[in-house]
């Protein structure tokens, strides 16, 4: 066995006396303290930081940080971002203010557009013009005078549904028009064919004057600085009134120059022709005024006006050329989507070689449905594309990394609430003809929903109702709404097997009154209390235990025979009961209104008294919200 062998003390030394514990705490104490650093009062943090890199900033551990936020109902870990606002409140909560910080550009988002102007000769292109106005005061009808089509007679309701560029020939000279819907819905729609014109032809009937979207294209031509013609329609109508329609742009905020503004107007008639060789030449003198420029070579910059997704073509892009040529064969880049050009088609269905500026074509070799106010960059080469969209599928996903945190957040909520039955939803799959149609229909949508009921678009769409569509629907208890698109004979009958509703519709503001019926019925409807009429007492005359007869004057609403009613003194409720009959001078009567004097008996138990005041009520169900 080891045996443990002692040490033993130098001769001359003795044993140190112990130390006591207590000091030795306390000095591990005082050294912990000094050697923790202080929280700052105030940190400058970027939008996105992750849990680790803020507890780093305020001198906290990774671990108590998470607790903080698990505090506020966040599941995070040390890697998980947090935006701006989630993280300044935390902090607020910890004494620490917040501040943004001014990052530094990071290199490879730094890349993402770095797509430099090509160099080439500018020199005039065609004006491109926008009309834009009301829902039926005749824009579709004053261009398909214009380009002499038929056009105008094949828009479902009389409202266009998407965007339409048309090139035409005046006086020897191409104007490009782009066409705008009217209705509130394709907000978004008309503020991208504001974005991209440089004369605005603001349509307002004569007969009808200015209206909501009137009032929202004037806004976007104002916002984008351009020039403004306006036409006043439908003069041929009796009930036309152009000086009434000019005064009620005036208070708009768009005085023409009859009225001592700078706004040029012509009166016209889409519908006879009138007046419309006089607002083409106007037009030109306007586009005369500030002749529009652009580069005339090189590789082509385009704007997306519109997409649909073709069966056999795959995705299809409307855009308009805003500088250079664009050619058959050219890469090109669109969002974070490479691609090359394999067709061009003009706006009359010919195919084309090239497109140069101000000309709107159909672009066929997308790979993906891009967003409308897109810009397409031509480059020199497909792996040229290739990079620059892979650099900016990176710059998404981050970005898309940062904003996941808020967005779990509120989803937990919402599920909380649904959970607790405080909201009701409605979840809809939505498909559309183009990819614009699409948005302006989720927007309209959504705009919807109320603090008690939600609209929740499980999927949005461009194509047919296909049986994809049906599945998913059924999967989420999903309404299918097509807008201007038909449901393939499959999936309708899938649609049937599964009990899906596919509604279909060609008119907006006609989908928008469904899906309002649809919320409205999902509310459940909650007893409200109306107020009929109210009561001063001016005389008593008999107090039985249950029964009172009294005096007064109907000060408010009306008082009537059988109501329920509260008996109030000094604001103060002092009983309910009922009137059991309602009386004037010697006549028994059913309903007395304000500004009268009449007797009435009531079943009250409680002392009436002279300057009480009698309200009377009904209860009915109504929708809540």
């Amino acid at each position: 066995m080891a045996r443990r062998r002692a040490r033993r003390r130098p001769p001359g030394r003795r044993r140190p006396p112990p130390r006591s514990p207590a000091p030795v705490a306390a000095e591990r104490t005082e050294v912990a303290a000094a050697a923790a650093p202080e929280r700052p009062d105030k940190v400058a943090i970027p939008d996105s930081i992750t849990v680790s890199d803020l507890a780093g900033q305020i001198n906290m551990s990774g671990a108590e940080l998470i607790g903080e936020l698990f505090k506020q109902g966040i599941s995070a870990n040390l890697n998980a971002p947090l935006d701006f606002e989630t993280a300044s409140l935390m902090l607020a909560d910890l004494g620490v203010e917040a501040e943004l910080a001014e990052s530094a550009p990071d290199p490879e988002e730094d890349r993402e557009d770095d797509i430099p102007e090509p160099d080439g000769e500018r020199g005039a292109r065609p004006a491109v013009v926008t009309v834009m106005g009301h829902v039926d005061h005749g824009k579709t009808t004053l261009l398909d005078t214009i380009r002499k089509t038929d056009v105008a007679n094949q828009e479902a309701g009389g409202i266009t549904q998407s965007i339409g560029a048309y090139q035409v020939e005046v006086d020897g000279r191409s104007l490009t028009f782009i066409d705008t819907p009217g209705h509130a819905a394709f907000t978004q729609m008309r503020a991208r064919g504001a974005g991209v014109t440089d004369i605005v032809v603001l349509v307002v009937a004569a007969d009808d004057g200015v209206m909501p979207e009137t009032r929202d294209a004037i806004g976007h031509a104002l916002a984008a600085d351009v020039k403004i013609i306006v036409a006043v329609n439908k003069i041929d109508l009796e009930a036309a009134n152009v000086m009434r329609t000019l005064a009620a742009l005036a208070d708009a905020g768009l005085q023409v120059e009859q009225l001592g503004g700078d706004v040029t107007s012509v009166e016209v008639s889409a519908l006879t022709g009138q007046g419309v060789e006089e607002l083409l030449e106007l037009v030109l003198l306007t586009a005369d005024l500030d002749p529009p420029q652009a580069r005339l070579s090189g590789p082509a910059r385009a704007t997306v006006l519109e997409t649909r997704l073709d069966r056999s073509l795959g995705p299809v892009a409307t855009v308009l050329i805003t500088g250079g040529v664009l050619s058959v064969g050219d890469p090109f880049v669109l969002d974070a989507s490479a691609g090359k050009v394999r067709v061009l088609v003009d706006p009359r269905g010919n195919r084309v070689r090239s497109a140069s500026a101000s000309m709107a074509v159909e672009v066929v070799g997308l790979k993906e449905i891009p967003v409308p106010g897109q810009t397409l960059y031509a480059v020199e080469s497909d792996k040229q594309a290739r990079g620059i969209a892979q650099v900016r599928r990176g710059a998404q996903a981050r970005a898309q990394a940062r904003n996941s945190l808020a967005n779990q957040l509120s989803l937990e909520q919402l599920a909380q609430q649904l959970s607790q039955g405080r909201v009701q939803q409605v979840d809809l799959v939505i498909k559309a003809e183009t990819e614009g149609a699409a948005q302006a229909t989720v927007q309209a949508v959504e705009s919807l929903s109320t603090e008690l009921v939600r609209v929740n678009v499980v999927f949005q769409g461009v194509g047919a109702i296909t049986e994809n569509d049906i599945n998913l629907a059924t999967a989420a208890s999903a309404i299918v709404l097509g807008f201007g698109v038909q449901a393939s004979a499959n999936a309708g009958a899938l649609a049937d097997q599964n009990g899906v509703q596919i509604r279909q519709y060609s008119i907006i503001y006609e989908l928008i009154e469904d899906v309002e019926k649809t919320l409205a019925g999902r509310l459940q409807p909650e007893l409200v209390e109306i107020i009929d009429g109210r009561l001063e007492v001016r005389g008593v005359f008999r107090t039985e235990r249950s029964l009172k007869i009294f005096g007064g004057m109907v000060t408010e609403g009306q008082m009537a025979d059988g109501a329920q009613v509260r008996h109030f003194r000094e604001e103060e409720l002092i009983q309910t009961g009922r009137i059991s009959a309602l009386q004037r001078f010697q006549d028994r009567v059913n309903s007395v209104a304000a500004g009268f004097e009449c007797g009435l008996s009531a079943n009250l138990r409680r002392v009436v008294r002279i300057g009480d005041v009698i309200e009377a009520f009904h209860e009915e169900e109504q929708l809540p919200g």
